[in-house]
């Protein structure tokens, strides 16, 4: 099976293929295997797509169950750091550990402003909107954290430090 998991989970999609894995599953656990050549057409077919994702192995006509998923978290790469909060570029879920929000404020920090560059609140503010639904909030929170310095008159922004 390959390392991409999303073959799998759009088999597991399906709500006939689910059930076809659970009676497979059912039926092995009674030691009374399905009998592959006693399935239906469509049946087969599901049987099939179940097959070619490594949920099932089809042994001598019998269909046994078999276990996919440890293999395929092991070889899927888990999200650590800021990662576990950003997706496609945009923070989706703000975390509740401080540490945590701090790093993800330094990432968006980051994102927004560049090493030794000032910009305009509307910029600075523009560009946090590409990363977060709430860019005002964020800028302000950037600022209170002491990772962004304004200016006496709140006009140019640029990176703490």
């Amino acid at each position: 099976m390959a390392s991409d998991p999303r073959p799998l989970l759009a088999i597991l999609a399906d709500d006939d293929r689910r059930l076809l894995l659970a009676e497979a599953t059912v039926a092995a656990a009674r030691l009374a295997p399905i009998v592959a050549e006693r399935l239906t057409a469509v049946e087969r077919r599901r049987l099939e797509a179940l097959e070619r994702v490594g949920l099932v192995s089809v042994v001598d006509g019998l269909v046994w169950p078999r276990d996919p998923f440890t293999a395929t978290l092991e070889r899927t790469p888990s999200r650590t750091g800021v990662e576990r909060f950003v997706h496609d570029g945009r923070i989706d879920e703000w975390p509740r550990r401080m540490a945590d929000r701090l790093d993800l404020m330094r990432w968006a920090m980051e994102q927004a402003v560049a090493a030794d560059e000032e910009v305009d609140e509307r910029t600075v503010t523009a560009r946090l909107g590409e990363v977060w639904r709430d860019p005002a909030t964020l800028r302000r929170d950037l600022v209170d954290a002491g990772l962004l310095d304004r200016d006496l008159e709140g006009r140019a922004y640029r990176r703490a430090g």
